[in-house]
Protein backbone atom coordinates (compact mmCIF):
# COMPACT_ATOMS: atom_id res chain seq x y z
CA UNK A 1 0.00 0.00 0.00
CA UNK A 2 3.05 2.29 0.19
CA UNK A 3 2.60 2.96 -3.54
CA UNK A 4 -0.34 5.22 -2.68
CA UNK A 5 1.87 7.73 -0.84
CA UNK A 6 5.39 6.99 -2.11
CA UNK A 7 7.05 10.21 -3.38
CA UNK A 8 8.48 8.37 -6.42
CA UNK A 9 5.32 6.40 -7.20
CA UNK A 10 4.85 7.74 -10.77
CA UNK A 11 8.39 6.65 -11.68
CA UNK A 12 7.92 3.26 -10.03
CA UNK A 13 4.61 2.69 -11.79
CA UNK A 14 6.10 3.48 -15.19
CA UNK A 15 9.12 1.24 -14.58
CA UNK A 16 7.58 -1.68 -12.67
CA UNK A 17 3.85 -1.58 -13.29
CA UNK A 18 3.20 -5.38 -13.34
CA UNK A 19 5.13 -5.90 -10.10
CA UNK A 20 3.37 -3.03 -8.34
CA UNK A 21 -0.04 -4.26 -9.50
CA UNK A 22 0.81 -7.70 -8.16
CA UNK A 23 1.85 -6.27 -4.78
CA UNK A 24 -1.19 -3.98 -4.67
CA UNK A 25 -3.59 -6.83 -5.39
CA UNK A 26 -1.79 -9.06 -2.90
CA UNK A 27 -2.26 -6.41 -0.19
CA UNK A 28 -5.94 -5.67 -0.86
CA UNK A 29 -7.04 -8.92 -2.46
CA UNK A 30 -7.42 -9.08 -6.23
CA UNK A 31 -11.21 -8.72 -6.32
CA UNK A 32 -11.13 -5.79 -3.89
CA UNK A 33 -8.28 -3.99 -5.66
CA UNK A 34 -9.91 -4.33 -9.06
CA UNK A 35 -13.28 -3.41 -7.62
CA UNK A 36 -11.74 -0.15 -6.38
CA UNK A 37 -10.18 0.47 -9.80
CA UNK A 38 -13.51 -0.08 -11.53
CA UNK A 39 -15.33 2.31 -9.22
CA UNK A 40 -12.70 5.02 -9.70
CA UNK A 41 -12.91 4.60 -13.47
CA UNK A 42 -16.69 4.99 -13.24
CA UNK A 43 -16.35 8.27 -11.35
CA UNK A 44 -16.60 7.10 -7.74
CA UNK A 45 -14.57 9.44 -5.50
CA UNK A 46 -15.67 8.90 -1.91
CA UNK A 47 -18.08 6.00 -1.52
CA UNK A 48 -18.16 3.86 1.59
CA UNK A 49 -16.59 1.02 -0.38
CA UNK A 50 -13.63 3.16 -1.47
CA UNK A 51 -13.13 4.65 1.98
CA UNK A 52 -13.22 1.24 3.66
CA UNK A 53 -11.03 -0.64 1.18
CA UNK A 54 -8.65 1.98 -0.23
CA UNK A 55 -8.76 5.61 0.85
CA UNK A 56 -8.19 4.95 4.57
CA UNK A 57 -4.72 3.67 3.73
CA UNK A 58 -3.58 6.98 2.22
CA UNK A 59 -2.95 10.43 3.67
CA UNK A 60 -4.20 11.98 0.41
CA UNK A 61 -7.36 10.37 -1.06
CA UNK A 62 -7.15 12.32 -4.32
CA UNK A 63 -3.57 11.14 -4.88
CA UNK A 64 -4.58 7.57 -4.00
CA UNK A 65 -7.31 7.59 -6.65
CA UNK A 66 -4.92 9.01 -9.22
CA UNK A 67 -2.32 6.34 -8.52
CA UNK A 68 -4.81 3.50 -8.74
CA UNK A 69 -5.86 4.92 -12.11
CA UNK A 70 -2.21 5.03 -13.16
CA UNK A 71 -1.66 1.44 -11.99
CA UNK A 72 -4.50 0.05 -14.08
CA UNK A 73 -4.55 2.61 -16.85
CA UNK A 74 -7.63 2.64 -19.06
CA UNK A 75 -7.91 -1.16 -18.85
CA UNK A 76 -10.77 -0.99 -16.37
CA UNK A 77 -13.98 -2.49 -17.85
CA UNK A 78 -16.03 0.07 -19.71
CA UNK A 79 -13.14 2.24 -20.94
CA UNK A 80 -10.67 2.07 -23.78
CA UNK A 81 -8.04 -0.64 -24.22
CA UNK A 82 -5.05 -0.40 -21.84
CA UNK A 83 -1.81 1.31 -22.63
CA UNK A 84 1.17 -0.90 -23.34
CA UNK A 85 2.34 -2.31 -20.03
CA UNK A 86 -0.90 -1.64 -18.16
CA UNK A 87 -2.64 -4.41 -16.27
CA UNK A 88 -5.76 -5.36 -18.27
CA UNK A 89 -9.06 -6.02 -16.53
CA UNK A 90 -11.03 -8.23 -18.88
CA UNK A 91 -14.72 -7.71 -17.97
CA UNK A 92 -15.59 -11.33 -18.79
CA UNK A 93 -12.59 -13.02 -17.15
CA UNK A 94 -12.46 -10.76 -14.09
CA UNK A 95 -16.17 -10.55 -13.28
CA UNK A 96 -16.58 -11.27 -9.58
CA UNK A 97 -18.09 -14.75 -9.04
CA UNK A 98 -21.19 -15.44 -7.00
CA UNK A 99 -19.97 -15.59 -3.42
CA UNK A 100 -21.04 -18.54 -1.29
CA UNK A 101 -20.07 -19.90 2.12
CA UNK A 102 -17.59 -22.28 0.48
CA UNK A 103 -15.74 -20.23 -2.16
CA UNK A 104 -14.00 -17.74 0.14
CA UNK A 105 -10.76 -19.67 0.53
CA UNK A 106 -9.86 -23.31 1.14
CA UNK A 107 -9.43 -23.04 4.92
CA UNK A 108 -12.84 -21.49 5.52
CA UNK A 109 -14.52 -23.82 3.00
CA UNK A 110 -13.13 -26.88 4.79
CA UNK A 111 -14.29 -25.51 8.13
CA UNK A 112 -17.79 -24.97 6.74
CA UNK A 113 -17.93 -28.62 5.67
CA UNK A 114 -16.74 -29.66 9.13
CA UNK A 115 -19.36 -27.49 10.84
CA UNK A 116 -22.01 -29.04 8.62
CA UNK A 117 -21.04 -32.51 9.82
CA UNK A 118 -18.74 -33.62 7.01
CA UNK A 119 -16.33 -36.57 7.40
CA UNK A 120 -13.58 -35.49 9.81
CA UNK A 121 -11.24 -38.27 8.66
CA UNK A 122 -11.00 -36.55 5.28
CA UNK A 123 -11.52 -32.93 6.19
CA UNK A 124 -9.09 -32.60 9.11
CA UNK A 125 -6.01 -33.61 7.05
CA UNK A 126 -7.15 -31.32 4.23
CA UNK A 127 -7.52 -28.45 6.70
CA UNK A 128 -3.95 -29.02 7.89
CA UNK A 129 -2.64 -28.96 4.32
CA UNK A 130 -4.45 -25.76 3.42
CA UNK A 131 -3.27 -24.07 6.61
CA UNK A 132 0.32 -25.14 5.91
CA UNK A 133 0.10 -23.68 2.39
CA UNK A 134 -0.98 -20.28 3.71
CA UNK A 135 1.59 -20.07 6.52
CA UNK A 136 4.54 -21.87 4.89
CA UNK A 137 7.68 -19.74 5.11
CA UNK A 138 6.05 -16.92 7.08
CA UNK A 139 8.16 -15.72 10.03
CA UNK A 140 7.03 -16.28 13.59
CA UNK A 141 5.79 -13.32 15.59
CA UNK A 142 7.82 -13.42 18.84
CA UNK A 143 5.62 -10.97 20.74
CA UNK A 144 2.72 -12.02 22.93
CA UNK A 145 -0.65 -11.66 21.20
CA UNK A 146 -4.10 -12.04 22.78
CA UNK A 147 -7.00 -12.98 20.52
CA UNK A 148 -10.58 -12.25 21.60
CA UNK A 149 -12.60 -14.70 19.50
CA UNK A 150 -16.28 -14.00 19.02
CA UNK A 151 -18.14 -17.34 18.74
CA UNK A 152 -21.67 -16.00 19.18
CA UNK A 153 -24.83 -17.01 17.34
CA UNK A 154 -24.73 -13.93 15.10
CA UNK A 155 -21.33 -15.01 13.76
CA UNK A 156 -22.76 -18.40 12.83
CA UNK A 157 -25.40 -16.81 10.62
CA UNK A 158 -28.25 -18.61 8.88
CA UNK A 159 -29.53 -19.64 5.46
CA UNK A 160 -27.04 -19.43 2.60
CA UNK A 161 -24.60 -17.57 4.85
CA UNK A 162 -24.64 -20.05 7.72
CA UNK A 163 -21.11 -20.73 9.01
CA UNK A 164 -19.57 -18.27 6.51
CA UNK A 165 -18.47 -15.53 8.93
CA UNK A 166 -17.57 -17.97 11.69
CA UNK A 167 -15.48 -20.12 9.37
CA UNK A 168 -13.52 -17.10 8.10
CA UNK A 169 -12.96 -15.85 11.66
CA UNK A 170 -11.82 -19.34 12.66
CA UNK A 171 -9.50 -19.45 9.64
CA UNK A 172 -7.79 -16.25 10.82
CA UNK A 173 -7.54 -17.71 14.32
CA UNK A 174 -5.81 -20.84 12.95
CA UNK A 175 -3.35 -18.76 10.93
CA UNK A 176 -2.50 -16.62 13.96
CA UNK A 177 -2.00 -19.75 16.05
CA UNK A 178 0.55 -21.01 13.52
CA UNK A 179 2.67 -17.86 13.39
CA UNK A 180 2.21 -16.56 16.97
CA UNK A 181 3.75 -19.05 19.43
CA UNK A 182 2.70 -16.83 22.34
CA UNK A 183 -0.96 -16.55 21.32
CA UNK A 184 -3.61 -16.47 24.05
CA UNK A 185 -7.24 -17.00 23.02
CA UNK A 186 -10.24 -15.66 24.93
CA UNK A 187 -13.62 -16.81 23.59
CA UNK A 188 -16.75 -14.71 24.05
CA UNK A 189 -20.40 -15.28 23.18
CA UNK A 190 -20.08 -19.04 23.40
CA UNK A 191 -22.54 -20.42 20.83
CA UNK A 192 -25.98 -19.22 21.97
CA UNK A 193 -24.65 -16.64 24.45
CA UNK A 194 -24.50 -12.85 23.99
CA UNK A 195 -21.42 -11.14 22.58
CA UNK A 196 -19.49 -9.59 25.48
CA UNK A 197 -16.57 -8.02 23.63
CA UNK A 198 -15.78 -5.64 26.49
CA UNK A 199 -15.47 -8.48 29.00
CA UNK A 200 -13.34 -10.46 26.59
CA UNK A 201 -11.06 -7.46 26.06
CA UNK A 202 -10.51 -7.04 29.81
CA UNK A 203 -9.73 -10.77 30.17
CA UNK A 204 -7.28 -10.52 27.27
CA UNK A 205 -5.54 -7.46 28.72
CA UNK A 206 -5.11 -9.32 32.02
CA UNK A 207 -2.69 -11.70 30.25
CA UNK A 208 -0.25 -8.82 29.60
CA UNK A 209 -0.09 -9.02 25.78
CA UNK A 210 1.77 -6.71 23.42
CA UNK A 211 -1.24 -6.70 21.07
CA UNK A 212 -4.94 -7.53 21.44
CA UNK A 213 -6.89 -8.66 18.38
CA UNK A 214 -10.70 -8.62 18.52
CA UNK A 215 -12.11 -10.94 15.83
CA UNK A 216 -15.87 -10.52 15.47
CA UNK A 217 -18.66 -9.80 13.03
CA UNK A 218 -19.01 -6.38 14.67
CA UNK A 219 -22.25 -6.96 16.54
CA UNK A 220 -22.22 -6.27 20.27
CA UNK A 221 -25.49 -7.60 21.69
CA UNK A 222 -24.85 -7.89 25.42
CA UNK A 223 -24.37 -4.25 26.42
CA UNK A 224 -24.40 -2.06 23.33
CA UNK A 225 -21.65 0.58 23.46
CA UNK A 226 -19.86 -1.16 26.33
CA UNK A 227 -16.75 -1.92 24.29
CA UNK A 228 -16.44 1.70 23.19
CA UNK A 229 -16.72 2.93 26.76
CA UNK A 230 -14.08 0.48 27.97
CA UNK A 231 -11.72 1.44 25.15
CA UNK A 232 -12.14 5.15 26.00
CA UNK A 233 -11.36 4.46 29.66
CA UNK A 234 -8.20 2.37 29.21
CA UNK A 235 -5.77 5.28 28.52
CA UNK A 236 -7.07 7.08 31.61
CA UNK A 237 -5.94 4.19 33.81
CA UNK A 238 -2.56 3.83 32.14
CA UNK A 239 -3.28 0.98 29.71
CA UNK A 240 -1.91 1.69 26.24
CA UNK A 241 -1.78 -1.83 24.79
CA UNK A 242 -2.58 -1.71 21.05
CA UNK A 243 -6.04 -3.09 20.27
CA UNK A 244 -7.21 -3.86 16.74
CA UNK A 245 -10.75 -4.77 15.68
CA UNK A 246 -10.91 -7.35 12.88
CA UNK A 247 -14.37 -7.80 11.34
CA UNK A 248 -15.34 -10.94 9.45
CA UNK A 249 -17.59 -10.21 6.46
CA UNK A 250 -19.46 -12.29 3.89
CA UNK A 251 -18.36 -10.15 0.93
CA UNK A 252 -16.25 -7.04 0.46
CA UNK A 253 -19.48 -5.07 -0.05
CA UNK A 254 -21.16 -5.82 3.27
CA UNK A 255 -22.89 -2.89 4.94
CA UNK A 256 -20.80 -2.25 8.06
CA UNK A 257 -22.28 0.97 9.47
CA UNK A 258 -24.04 -0.91 12.28
CA UNK A 259 -21.14 -3.25 12.91
CA UNK A 260 -18.57 -0.97 14.52
CA UNK A 261 -18.81 -1.31 18.31
CA UNK A 262 -15.72 0.82 19.01
CA UNK A 263 -15.12 3.50 16.33
CA UNK A 264 -11.97 4.69 18.13
CA UNK A 265 -10.20 1.39 17.45
CA UNK A 266 -8.23 0.69 14.26
CA UNK A 267 -10.36 -1.63 12.18
CA UNK A 268 -9.38 -4.27 9.60
CA UNK A 269 -12.03 -6.08 7.55
CA UNK A 270 -11.66 -9.45 5.83
CA UNK A 271 -13.97 -11.77 3.91
CA UNK A 272 -11.63 -14.04 1.91
CA UNK A 273 -8.56 -16.05 2.74
CA UNK A 274 -6.60 -13.89 0.27
CA UNK A 275 -7.18 -10.93 2.59
CA UNK A 276 -4.87 -12.43 5.23
CA UNK A 277 -1.75 -11.50 3.27
CA UNK A 278 -2.56 -7.81 3.62
CA UNK A 279 -4.24 -8.02 7.01
CA UNK A 280 -1.33 -9.61 8.90
CA UNK A 281 1.25 -6.86 8.19
CA UNK A 282 -1.27 -4.13 9.04
CA UNK A 283 -2.14 -6.01 12.21
CA UNK A 284 1.41 -6.60 13.40
CA UNK A 285 2.40 -3.02 12.57
CA UNK A 286 0.73 -2.08 15.84
CA UNK A 287 3.20 -3.96 18.07
CA UNK A 288 6.90 -3.59 18.84
CA UNK A 289 8.01 -6.73 17.00
CA UNK A 290 5.89 -5.95 13.97
CA UNK A 291 8.54 -4.09 11.98
CA UNK A 292 10.92 -7.05 11.90
CA UNK A 293 8.05 -9.42 11.11
CA UNK A 294 6.91 -7.30 8.17
CA UNK A 295 10.44 -7.07 6.75
CA UNK A 296 10.86 -10.85 7.01
CA UNK A 297 7.44 -11.47 5.45
CA UNK A 298 8.23 -9.15 2.52
CA UNK A 299 11.54 -10.93 1.93
CA UNK A 300 9.66 -14.24 1.96
CA UNK A 301 7.18 -12.94 -0.61
CA UNK A 302 9.96 -11.70 -2.88
CA UNK A 303 11.73 -15.05 -2.64
CA UNK A 304 8.54 -16.78 -3.77
CA UNK A 305 7.93 -14.56 -6.79
CA UNK A 306 7.70 -16.41 -10.10
CA UNK A 307 10.90 -16.76 -12.08
CA UNK A 308 11.38 -13.86 -14.44
CA UNK A 309 9.27 -11.39 -12.44
CA UNK A 310 11.43 -8.43 -11.44
CA UNK A 311 11.32 -7.16 -7.84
Amino acid sequence: MFVLDHPQAPTLIDARRPTLVDCFEHALGRATARGCARRIAEGDTDSGYLRRNLLRFSADPERARARVTALYGPGVPGVAAPRTGAAPLDPEREREPVITATNRGDIAATLVHLYRGGPEAELRPALGRYLAEVTRGLPLMPGSVALVADTSESLRGYGDREWALLSQAAALRLVLAEICPRLTVVEVGEQQGPTDLAGGLLDALATGPELVVLVTDGYENRLSGDLGRVVATLPRIGIDTPIVLCRSMFTGRDEMSLRNPAPALPCLDFWHQDDFAGLLPRLFAHCADGRDWIHAAVRHRLDRRPEGVLP
